[in-house]
Parts: C-alpha cells; sequence; structure tokens
C-alpha cells in the first residue's frame, strides 16, 4: 500500500522561460491527497537538485513551487516560491526526480521538447503542466 507521500506528483515544469537572461524557470508540485506531507528532506534531483528544509510541509490540495531564482519569480509572476536549486532546467529535455527522506523515488518526469510532448512550452513562455495529477 502506498503512504501519502506517493500522492505528491512533479506538476508542472517550466524549463524554458520567453527570455533567457530572466531567471523564471520553475517546479511546482502538487498534493493531490487528503492529509498534509511533511517535505523534510526530501529532494528534486536529476535536473536540478534542491533539498526540502526540515519543516517543509505540503498541505491536502496544495500547490509548492521550487524556483530557480525565488526573488525573480515573486517579482515577474508574483509568485511564491521556495528555492533557489542548484543547476538548470534542461531546455531540450531530461530527467526530473522527487525523491522523499529515504531517497525513495517519489515521481519521476522524463520531459522532452518534441512529440509526444507539447511544443509550446519551448521558449514560448508556457510551461509543461499535468492535465490530471491522478494519471
Amino acid at each position: 500500500m502506498l503512504g501519502a507521500s506517493s500522492a505528491i506528483v512533479i506538476n508542472e515544469i517550466h524549463h524554458n522561460p520567453p527570455d533567457n537572461t530572466v531567471r523564471q524557470e520553475f517546479v511546482e508540485l502538487f498534493n493531490p491527497g487528503d492529509g498534509e506531507v511533511d517535505l523534510s528532506g526530501w529532494r528534486l534531483s536529476g535536473a536540478v537538485d534542491y533539498v526540502f528544509s526540515e519543516g517543509v510541509k505540503i498541505g491536502a490540495g496544495a500547490y509548492l513551487v521550487i524556483a530557480e531564482d525565488p526573488d525573480t519569480l515573486r517579482e515577474t509572476l508574483n509568485s511564491s516560491a521556495l528555492g533557489p536549486y542548484d543547476g538548470k532546467l534542461d531546455s531540450d529535455g531530461e530527467t526530473l526526480r522527487l525523491r522523499d527522506s529515504n531517497d525513495e523515488v517519489v515521481d519521476l518526469v522524463d520531459y522532452k521538447t518534441g512529440f509526444p510532448w507539447p511544443v509550446a512550452p519551448s521558449g514560448e513562455g508556457a510551461s509543461m503542466e499535468l492535465l490530471n495529477p491522478d494519471l
């Protein structure tokens, strides 16, 4: 049986903003579950690296953004975020993993810029987002 942590998904990846001189990359997590999940010691790995600090939680039905540059994201998109993360999301695609505090992979996205992935996110300012986090 999967625990509450298995419900957390990588919901959105903004990997190639329209102006690559402005640091607007981000990764968004979503908790579709019924309970809050403690992300202490969890990490994003692969494409970027970020370790969640002690006490970071994501509520039921809540979203959490981790940004390349949280200050820039707040100024340009009026969005709060954790971060910064180390590394950079590859504009041509790569693998991003969400790992729990036991280093188990909770979610994995191997994104690309061509079929069957949407073309618009590649430098057009849009991001890749799950249509249904339950899939």
